[in-house]
């Protein structure tokens, strides 16, 4: 299997930081991404353009970690999705927990982030999960069917779908859930997903304390395809150790 690594660096490396990262890494990224690894690095906006300009001949890709549900106009402080486009970003993740819980964002909010992404050719990676509470009451389905279901209608046909789940609690814990929770969770996505977008091709991310401890476990769920990393994916060592796993 071909796995995808989305490596979201989030606001944990300033300007300087994630240039030199990317420069001081790039051989390693180079042979870690071929016939069975898609490597994606999403830095902060600030390093985007940067970095773009270095992956010019790389088969390592770029992704942005947010962008604005408007496509233009006087939305200050805003980046849109066609200037993402034109620095050659090729994927954008949204709809991220931190997203949801630090800056309120809505299905409405997400859904029109989406539909704009895939009108720029941006590949929108998609972010769905749930509190520890809702983990808990086991009624994980219906929360990720509410999550969904709008979104999944916007999605333009023979259009590739990505979904992130990612459980909350999981999230720079160090902890992830057990492993048949993971494994009936993603069953039920890849079904969802069939039933609804029968004619789109789509991969199913898990993110949450993504790190060397826990990918052996996460790699032996059944219809998970990639991975979105968080903290690890700061670190080398650790990042090489996740990818190189077999």
């Amino acid at each position: 299997m071909k796995y995808l690594y989305v490596i979201n660096w989030k606001m944990n490396m300033s300007f300087n930081q994630s240039i030199n990262f990317y420069k001081n890494n790039k051989n390693i990224l180079e042979q870690l991404s071929n016939q069975f690894n898609e490597i994606i690095i999403c830095p902060s906006f600030d390093a985007l353009a940067t970095i773009s300009a270095l992956l010019t001949t790389s088969t390592v890709k770029l992704g942005a970690q947010n962008c604005s549900e408007y496509p233009s106009g006087a939305y200050t402080g805003e980046v849109s999705v066609q200037s993402l486009a034109e620095i050659g970003i090729t994927h954008c993740i949204v709809g991220h927990s931190e997203r949801r819980t630090y800056f309120k964002e809505t299905i409405e909010t997400i859904s029109k982030k989406i539909a704009l992404l895939y009108q720029y050719k941006v590949q929108p990676i998609i972010c769905i999960g749930q509190t520890t509470q809702a983990y808990q009451s086991k009624n994980t389905p219906a929360i990720l069917e509410q999550q969904l279901a709008s979104i999944l209608t916007i999605v333009p046909p023979n259009q590739p779908v990505i979904i992130a789940y990612e459980p909350v609690f999981a999230i720079g814990t160090g902890m992830i859930p057990q492993q048949d929770h993971l494994e009936n969770t993603f069953t039920w996505l890849a079904q969802y997903i069939k039933k609804n977008l029968a004619h789109n091709s789509f991969q199913l991310l898990y993110g949450g304390s993504v790190n060397p401890t826990t990918i052996n476990t996460l790699k032996s769920i059944s219809c998970i395809n990639g991975f979105l990393i968080g903290s690890a994916g700061t670190d080398r060592e650790k990042l090489q150790k996740i990818i190189s796993e077999q």
